[in-house]
């Protein structure tokens, strides 16, 4: 009975730590998003870059409000973008604790000639 109750608690213990690094590898994974999205647009067209990004956000199951996103493109070709979310750590639907996470990424288009 002692084995049962600590591999149950092993068990719930993991998950617990899962749920809690979930909204942080989230958060890698986005901001490498972004700056993929931002190198993309110092060849391309801020449009197009909204729609890459936004294709990308889709896929990967993320809602964000379009207001909180901002990508701003200057005459040097040096791009900066930023993302303002909320996400949480639950355990088994107990939300536990609320983020707020702000990226800001910057690229910037560099000719260089061998």
């Amino acid at each position: 009975m002692g084995k049962i109750i600590l591999y149950i608690v092993s068990i719930g213990l993991i998950l617990l730590i899962g749920s809690a690094i979930y909204p942080y590898w989230n958060r890698f994974l986005i901001t490498s998003d972004l700056e993929e999205a931002a190198l993309y647009c110092t060849k391309h067209s801020i449009a197009d870059t909204q729609r890459l990004l936004s294709d990308k956000i889709e896929q990967r199951g993320y809602i964000f409000d379009p207001e909180n996103l901002y990508i701003e493109k200057d005459e040097d070709k040096t791009v900066t973008i930023g993302l303002t979310y909320n996400d949480k750590i639950s355990f088994f639907g107990i939300v536990l604790k609320e983020l707020e996470f702000s990226l800001d990424v910057t690229e910037r288009y560099i000719n260089e000639v061998f």
